[in-house]
């Protein structure tokens, strides 16, 4: 082998390595966004999910409480409103793969809290009727609402 072999031969072996190498570099950076967003994502929705609980009556959480119990329903059912708009968000972003399921299982978790409460069954009632979520959320919602009664249901036997 001649020393111009060598020499192409060492150049196309550094060549190839570097590739390699800003192709990991790329990978490990994307990786590190993609898990800076989920937290952004999570905080954001955390954050939402809190404020709307702040909102609720407190007496909401009350397990035979219904929604004329809790208040003017003026004040009330903007606060469950907005429940139900951040689960359809979030919904969304999950049939659309934007997070991974455990962001999902935890988000789930925290609308069984709620919907195993008559007061939020009721008012579903009412906005199920005059919001535009499509009949695939509903039925989501509708099946939640079945398994979240049956849990609750379930831990008063």
């Amino acid at each position: 082998m001649q020393t111009s072999d060598w020499v192409t031969t060492i150049t196309t072996v550094a060549t190839i390595l570097s590739v390699l190498i800003a192709g990991y570099a790329l990978w490990r950076q994307l990786s590190s966004l993609r898990r800076q967003m989920a937290i952004r994502h999570f905080s954001e929705y955390a954050r939402r999910y809190a404020e709307v609980i702040e909102r609720l009556p407190e007496r909401i959480h009350e397990p035979n409480c219904h929604l004329a119990d809790v208040g003017p329903v003026e004040t009330t059912m903007p606060a469950i409103r907005t429940f139900f708009a951040t689960c359809f968000e979030e919904w969304y972003l999950h049939k659309r793969g934007y997070f991974d399921q455990g962001m999902w299982d935890m988000w789930r978790r925290g609308m069984h809290n709620l919907l195993n409460k008559p007061a939020i069954r009721e008012a579903w009632e009412r906005i199920s009727m005059d919001t535009a979520y499509g009949p695939e959320f509903i039925a989501f919602v509708s099946n939640e609402l079945t398994v979240a009664g049956t849990a609750s249901s379930s831990r008063a036997s």
